[in-house]
């Protein structure tokens, strides 16, 4: 996808006003004629000494700049403009792909009661264990605002609800019982948060976004440490883009990075459950002008599943474990074990790791893993499901799934040592038997011995996370700190680039993190300072990149278009009525994943046509495309008089 260019008036309506700039260019500040140039540190023309501002040559003018277009750098854009402030987002991908990680995660966020807000400060102290980060001056910040996220999103139109009252994930330690979570419409892994932060940015008149346009470095004063602005690469053309007030670095994690992976996580490989495009750049941007950093060694992870050879992302989130809303359950109560480099086991299969952290002698320790590692079973499992959207049978043709006679035979395909696992599974059948499982205690009740007789198969499986957690030091202000613990001037954080987990992380912390320091960050970078230019810096046309809220398409009088909520953004289609019967089904625009809805979309269409209405079966592993294209497609049947409002 690229952008069309266009030039408009930066200084309109409200923006001019929330800018406060002098939009004439000042004596003797003369700009570059081409785009992301610098104009010169020299003095001016009467001799005097010009602003660190008006020896660039700016292309667009700000208040606040954020990084990113997540959960974070939505919260902390729309937080800024509700303090008068005009905003740019710049976001790396394309639109439609946007949103790193926080499309992909549950869309549950932290909720602490407030009556709980001092218990719920303890309790964040304990999973911090004996690590001294972060301080409780930032945990103190952070509780603050899990107790006024909900009421936040909901004064800004959200259905925020309620819907979980315990999701601890670590019973044993105090306070456990206290987390609680929201969601929009109390719904989950339906993108539904990020998307409804997403679409109030795109529709804010205060707020710029610009797509495929990723920041490349920091503008900053040498002389003062002041950063000043970002510069950014569009349609490969940079632009230097002035921040009057601040910038909000948002832009994730190190996931699609493997060589921060294997630097800082000590994995050879590993892979993401979220986006394509968080590869560490806010975080090289943020040492290149000094940032001290910290957690670079802690992420959300890992645990086992398979990995999708195309997108080298994790096939589904966790088929290790029970757990009715997270895992497929397959190595739970089945003829299945997992087994390392040696053929034998190393973890209990009856349990999904607490985001990668397992028990080990009183401590939580994140889970080691033996590679490679390969989920194993008998024929009594091969018709159960290993994840949603697999067909098993598909999956043996294809290789993905290797089958063998003999348990000698598939550790020979495997190249695991020869008779490793004919031992293991004798071993495993001699737990079972007994009803105890002492080197991995797996539950007696998920303790299911293999039958004896082949067929036998298995499937690789990957260390897979939800997220990354390290980056550049924040303080409780969301303010990014040097090596020396200062704030670097003017710049802010949110969100994984730079999080606040540890240690232990606590499930829907990540994104209650997004929202908090989202607005934390956002006010702050939006407040006036007093150590810079207050005019504006600009001397020649800004450029302006900004998306559309959405498109405008065309129907003839037999077509109606509708629309529906996807994973990734709008799912928009276009139906043709002759006679009161549907014709055909054009699907306009969707936002969905290549590998799961984008596959689904095609399907979709086919079983609507051949049913003439919404009234499918659907895509199995495809749940959220299929009900937007479903409320799409009533939408449009509503507006040809097929359906009944």
């Amino acid at each position: 996808m690229k952008n069309d260019i266009s030039r408009r008036s930066f200084l309109k309506g409200a923006a001019a006003g929330a800018l406060g700039l002098a939009t004439v260019g000042l004596a003797g500040c003369g700009n570059s004629s081409e785009p992301g140039g610098k104009a010169g540190d020299g003095p001016a023309a009467d001799g005097t000494l010009l602003p660190f501002e008006n020896t660039v040559a700016w292309d667009a003018e700000y208040d606040v700049v954020v990084l990113g277009l997540g959960l974070a750098g939505g919260a902390a854009a729309i937080a800024a403009a509700d303090e008068g402030a005009k905003v740019l987002i710049l976001e790396k991908a394309p639109k439609g792909e946007d949103g790193g990680n926080s499309k992909y995660a549950g869309q549950g966020v932290l909720y602490v009661k407030p009556e709980n807000r001092d218990a719920s400060i303890k309790y964040f102290q304990n999973i911090r264990g004996m690590y001294a980060t972060p301080g409780d001056d930032v945990l103190t910040a952070f509780t603050d605002m899990l107790t006024t996220n909900m009421d936040w999103i909901k004064e800004h139109g959200g259905n925020a609800m309620h819907f979980a009252d315990v999701i601890g994930e670590f019973p044993d330690i105090p306070g456990y019982d206290l987390m609680s979570c929201w969601s929009i419409d109390g719904t989950i892994f339906d993108g539904k948060l990020f998307n409804f932060v997403r679409n109030y940015a795109l529709e804010n008149d205060a707020i710029d976004v610009w797509f495929e346009a990723p920041a490349q470095t920091f503008i900053q004063d040498p002389a003062t440490g002041i950063i000043h602005g970002v510069k950014a690469s569009v349609n490969g053309q940079e632009y230097n883009i002035r921040a009057l007030n601040g910038i909000v670095l948002c832009t994730g994690g190190f996931e699609d990075n493997i060589q921060m992976i294997q630097d800082y996580h000590q994995l050879p490989y590993a892979y993401a459950k979220g986006g394509l495009y968080n590869t560490g750049d806010g975080i090289k941007m943020a040492m290149d002008i000094g940032a001290d950093l910290w957690h670079m060694s802690n992420i959300a992870g890992p645990d086992l599943n398979a990995v999708d050879p195309v997108t080298k992302r994790a096939v589904g989130y966790a088929m290790m474990g029970y757990h009715p809303l997270l895992s497929t359950n397959f190595t739970c109560g089945t003829a299945s074990i997992i087994v390392g480099a040696d053929g034998t086991r190393f973890v209990d299969e009856g349990t999904i790791p607490g985001h990668g952290f397992i028990n080990f002698h009183g401590m939580k320790l994140r889970m080691p893993v033996s590679l490679p590692a390969y989920c194993v079973f008998d024929s009594t499992c091969i018709d159960k499901t290993i994840y949603k959207i697999w067909d098993n049978q598909a999956k043996i043709e294809d290789g993905t799934i290797v089958m063998a006679d003999t348990l000698d035979g598939l550790a020979a395909k495997l190249g695991l040592p020869e008779g490793s696992l004919s031992a293991t599974v004798t071993q495993y059948n001699e737990i079972c038997a007994k009803g105890e499982d002492i080197a991995f205690h797996k539950k007696t009740e998920y303790l299911v011995p293999f039958s004896g007789s082949g067929p036998y198969y298995a499937f690789e499986v990957y260390p897979t996370y939800t997220n990354t957690q390290g980056g550049p030091r924040r303080s409780a202000q969301g303010e990014i700190l040097n090596v020396e613990g200062k704030p670097i001037p003017h710049l802010y954080s949110a969100g994984e680039c730079g999080s606040i987990w540890g240690d232990i992380y606590q499930g829907a912390g990540n994104l209650g993190e997004c929202v908090s320091f989202g607005r934390i960050s956002g006010v702050n970078a939006a407040a006036a300072k007093t150590d810079n230019l207050r005019e504006s810096a600009m001397t020649g046309t800004p450029v302006d990149f900004n998306a559309a809220a959405g498109t405008d398409y065309a129907a003839a009088d037999n077509e109606f278009i509708g629309t529906g909520a996807g994973i990734g953004g709008d799912l928009t289609v276009k139906i043709t009525v002759d006679n009161g019967q549907i014709t055909a089904i054009e699907v306009l625009e969707h936002n969905e994943t290549e590998d799961i809805g984008g596959t689904a979309v095609p399907k979709l269409v086919d079983q609507a046509l051949a049913a003439q209405g919404p009234e499918i079966d659907g895509v199995t592993g495809a749940t959220v495309t299929t009900n937007a294209f479903k409320a799409a497609l009533r939408e449009a049947m509503t507006k040809a008089g097929i359906l009944e409002q």
